[in-house]
């Protein structure tokens, strides 16, 4: 049985990248289990679709918080803050798998889309009924048990990958009948900011200007921008200040830097600048932040 963070990074709260390098696993968490949830805030660098199974289960996600209950499933995405604030009373199943086993597969996932979600405050999350609880459990179950055969059984690799696929399907079919993702062609223009989230996702400490993503992805910042807008409803000038203030917000809760060795690790060329670079964009001040999301060890 695991824990629930998907693939995150050492965070400021100290939590071991436990799931950093696994390709792809289900498990089961359950209050009698003995294992316990991360208390500290964490970003994602992976994929989990994680379901309860019964009880209830408070979550945060970039700082929001969100209650799912009893067959809801939610599906979790690379550079998120999830945080879970207390031990649940609850019994979850979770499928994690990170970016290197779909680039394996030939899996495109359309991250760009859900950009919509989570700039609404919204989730990208179902509630199923008995019938798409069951299928759905029945498929995660049979994932679980195909990965702990021996890797040297004859055709395992397919065999796991198409268990995968099977729960893949079921939220798609979900998301047919629920509409939480809109219909989107992959075009050019997808294309296009799909690989500028992705390169802001690896670069925003260092480099936070428009014109910089423009010139690796070799267009005009002005076209970057509007295309970005067309598909996400957000600039990309936008978009770099929502990575750099959850990570902001993410190692200000924690003990581990100072506002200091945070601007520092932001690339930031002082604290002051930082600091009003993140009073401009979450509407309070660095410390105040600190003092108000304070995580007692």
């Amino acid at each position: 049985m695991g824990q629930l963070h998907p693939g995150k990074k050492l965070s400021s709260s100290g939590h071991a990248d436990t799931l950093r390098g696994v390709e792809l696993m289900v498990s089961i968490y359950n209050s009698a289990s003995g294992n316990e949830c991360p208390k500290s805030p964490f970003r994602s660098t992976d994929f989990g679709i994680l379901m309860v199974k019964k009880g209830s289960l408070k979550i945060k996600i970039n700082f929001v918080a969100h209650i799912l209950n009893a067959r809801d499933i939610l599906c979790m995405l690379p550079d998120h803050i999830y945080e879970i604030p207390e031990e649940p009373d609850a019994t979850v199943i979770f499928t994690h798998f990170n970016k290197s086993y779909l680039a394996r597969k030939g899996i495109f996932f359309n991250i760009a889309e859900t950009y919509k979600i989570f700039n609404g405050n919204e989730l990208l999350k179902f509630s199923l009924s008995k019938a798409e609880y069951e299928q759905v459990l029945a498929d995660m179950m049979a994932l679980q048990n195909r990965l702990s055969i021996s890797k040297h059984t004859r055709h395992i690799d397919d065999i796991i990958h198409n268990s995968f696929l099977s729960i893949v399907y079921d939220i798609f079919l979900l998301n047919e009948k629920q509409k939480k993702l809109p219909e989107a062609a992959i075009n050019s223009k997808v294309e296009l900011t799909n690989r500028f989230l992705s390169l802001v996702s690896e670069r925003f400490k260092a480099e936070k200007r428009v014109i910089y993503y423009a010139n690796c992805l070799h267009i005009t910042p002005r076209h970057l921008s509007q295309v970005v807008k067309q598909v996400t409803g957000r600039s990309a000038g936008e978009h770099i200040d929502d990575f750099v203030i959850r990570e902001a917000k993410l190692l200000l809760t924690g003990h581990v830097m100072n506002i200091s060795e945070i601007a520092e690790e932001l690339h930031f060329s002082n604290p002051s600048f930082f600091g009003k670079y993140f009073k401009k964009h979450a509407g309070l001040s660095p410390l105040s932040f600190k003092r108000d999301h304070n995580i007692a060890l």
